[in-house]
């Protein structure tokens, strides 16, 4: 896990990479891997987007659903999406794919990027409000 062929980060900033990631050798030459320190950091799941209860704690700063809604009809979506908004961090941020389009979730979602979303003002606002009771408690 983590590992990708080089050309994946051909664009990211030289410092991010040397910092991040690990050069293969050998037969792992054309690859990289990230470094076990980042990768402590990261919790890869599968999960049944249709269960009332994701099994997933917030907060969470970044989640990834790339090419899975595609799949389900705008009802089915908005119910979904609703399920992220207690999960996410107030800064989190939530990758689509890009044939995907969540503007019947405008109310939870706004598009920040092609692909990227952010809570709403309004949601941003309450995650962090419960973040700061959070840490004060």
């Amino acid at each position: 896990m983590g590992v990708y062929p080089e050309d994946r980060i051909s664009k990211m900033d030289p410092e991010l990479v040397r910092r991040y990631f690990m050069r293969g050798t050998g037969s792992q030459a054309g690859k990289v891997r990230v470094r076990e320190e980042l990768r402590k950091l990261i919790t890869f799941r599968q999960i049944n987007l249709l269960h009332d209860n994701l099994g997933l704690r917030p907060p969470i700063d970044v989640m990834f659903c790339r090419n899975v809604m595609i799949y389900f009809d705008k009802p089915t979506q908005l119910s979904i999406l609703k399920k992220f908004v207690p999960l996410l961090r107030s800064n989190g941020l939530l990758f689509a794919g890009h044939s995907e389009s969540f503007y019947h979730a405008e109310e939870f979602f706004k598009l920040r990027g092609k692909t990227v979303y952010e809570l709403t003002p309004k949601y941003k606002a309450q995650r962090a409000a419960e973040e700061a009771r959070q840490r004060a408690g």
